[in-house]
């Protein structure tokens, strides 16, 4: 495959989020197999000079520096593997930036092919809600995901695709559309019971309403109170999502039933089911308390380039850094007397934040370059007047915000989704100025 027909990668890439949904690996694939061409293009036609771009340059300080300390880890081979193609990301960036310029219907495939994936993931939902098979069976009525089934991503991949989807609706001013697509989806996220990915909304959505000037007042007042109104009739429906997204997290943070440190629910759908909830000691659920503490852990004894990338897993389980712990209600039990609730321990994949897993295994250069982004992108946003470039930048702010739980950063689906917006950031109406 050559860079030839440029149509061609317009079609692929604009394929990404579609595949995503049925198959990472071959979103993945289109990834790497067209950065790769791409970069072939750029040496054999002396066009290197496409790669000076300031968010290139910025992933390429990130990139080395990744090196650096995958060079300095204990596990040197294994780090190396994990972040050599990591190159492929920053290659996209460059890639959706030609492609924005020298190709007029790109956008519109890309708009295009987010609008489906929603619809895909919309006509997946209600299916699973009317337990049809192959949707049957969804986490206890709490959890939805539709076409990604067991994978409980649903509420991270539209939230992180809604701005990008806005900003471009907003190119070709299709302002009725954008208010159509903001209501569903923000319906689907909560439906999705992924709490990090509400807060991530209800964000998005504040900076949208208080901060922008894209619909009036008094229609602001009316979108707000349709929103409202649509996800309390979600939650009134399914009490036990409601259960998941508001009275866990209420119980957790001891706002509700402080005086008891341990209950169980009961399934309205199934009484035989229950769940447990135990008090928290540290605001944060004490596994996420003990996954920080053993990554902090690692972060003092590796700051300047870390322990190399994806070595968490490997390192948490070592004697320094491994922790474990019952909750309160459970202090004096053994470890094996309540599975979730005793014995818990500090070990995982990552340490579900990004910033605290940037500075476990990469280093505080690193995480110092991916703070200088977020703050970067609410300052840019407040200074722009475009307002699809403050979509953009909105989202990449959304996509970086610390204080909430995430998967890893370096995980192929949160990655293509992290960098996508980035590589959008040269959109523009045709009228803008």
């Amino acid at each position: 495959m050559q860079f030839n027909n440029i149509k061609i990668y317009s079609v692929l890439i604009s394929f990404i989020p579609l595949s995503i949904i049925f198959s990472i690996f071959i979103a993945d694939l289109i990834v790497v197999t067209t950065s790769i061409f791409f970069l072939i293009y750029l040496f054999k036609n002396k066009k290197l000079s496409l790669l000076n771009c300031i968010e290139f340059k910025i992933f390429t300080v990130f990139y080395l520096l990744c090196i650096i300390g995958s060079l300095n880890s204990d596990f040197i081979i294994y780090s190396l593997t994990k972040v050599l193609p990591y190159i492929r990301f920053g290659l996209l960036i460059v890639l959706i930036k030609y492609l924005i310029k020298n190709d007029n219907k790109f956008l519109l495939y890309f708009s295009n092919s987010l609008l489906v994936s929603f619809l895909i993931l919309f006509i997946g939902l209600v299916l699973q809600i009317l337990n049809v098979t192959p949707f049957a069976n969804s986490y206890l009525n709490t959890r939805y995901s539709s076409f990604f089934f067991e994978e409980l991503i649903m509420g991270s991949y539209l939230i992180k695709l809604l701005p990008v989807s806005i900003a471009l609706l907003i190119i070709f001013e299709k302002k009725h559309l954008i208010f159509v697509t903001v209501l569903i989806v923000s319906v689907m996220i909560l439906i999705s019971g992924e709490r990090s990915a509400i807060v991530s909304l209800l964000i998005f959505l504040g900076f949208l309403f208080v901060f922008t000037n894209i619909i009036n007042l008094k229609k602001k007042i009316i979108g707000i109170f349709f929103l409202l109104l649509t996800l309390s009739t979600a939650l009134f429906l399914n009490s036990n999502l409601k259960f998941r997204v508001i009275d866990k997290t209420l119980y957790q943070l001891s706002i509700i039933e402080p005086e008891r440190d341990y209950v169980e629910f009961k399934y309205s759908d199934n009484p035989e089911r229950y769940t447990a909830i135990a008090r928290e000691e540290f605001f944060l659920p004490l596994k996420y308390y003990l996954l920080f503490n053993s990554g902090l852990k690692i972060f003092s004894d590796h700051i300047i380039f870390g322990s190399g990338v994806k070595t968490f897993r490997i390192l948490c389980k070592k004697k320094e850094y491994y922790l474990k712990k019952n909750y309160l209600a459970f202090k004096d039990k053994p470890d094996d007397y309540y599975e979730g609730f005793t014995g818990v321990d500090s070990c995982s994949t990552h340490p579900h934040n990004y910033y605290i897993q940037l500075l476990s295994e990469t280093g505080l250069l690193t995480t110092l370059i991916v703070f200088f982004v977020l703050c970067l992108s609410i300052f840019n946003y407040f200074k722009t007047n475009l307002f699809e470039k403050k979509i953009i930048f909105l989202s990449i702010f959304i996509n970086l915000f610390p204080f909430i739980t995430t998967g890893s950063f370096f995980n192929n689906f949160l990655s293509i989704l992290i960098y996508l917006p980035i590589c959008f950031l040269d959109i523009k109406k045709k009228n803008g100025d």
